[in-house]
């Protein structure tokens, strides 16, 4: 497995806790934000096709960045820093090729 993939994988790890979490605690809302960040990263595990990953970076994610960061969503946007911020990081240089 390439390390894009394993990344991808503990991505996918940290988003099925987070909609377990958001289930636990009756926040059906952000369940649904968890469920559709990480919707599609199975079939980006091993994908060779740039544009999938573009398209997860740049729409799927941000689109999830902007809704945590509304306000009365506080708990979604702390996870959010301690889980996927630093996945992210080390996904960037992928994204991004820096």
């Amino acid at each position: 497995m390439d390390e894009l993939s394993g990344l991808y994988v503990e991505h996918l790890r940290f988003g099925l806790m987070l909609t377990k979490n958001a289930m636990d605690s009756g926040n059906f809302e952000w369940a649904r934000a968890e469920i559709e960040l990480n919707h599609n990263i199975p079939s980006l595990i091993e994908e060779s096709n740039i544009k999938r990953h573009s398209y997860f970076w740049n729409q799927e994610r941000m689109s999830y960045i902007e809704w945590v960061s509304e306000p009365g969503r506080e708990t979604a946007y702390s996870k959010m820093r301690t889980y996927y911020d630093p996945l992210w990081k080390e996904m960037a240089r992928f994204m991004t090729g820096h």
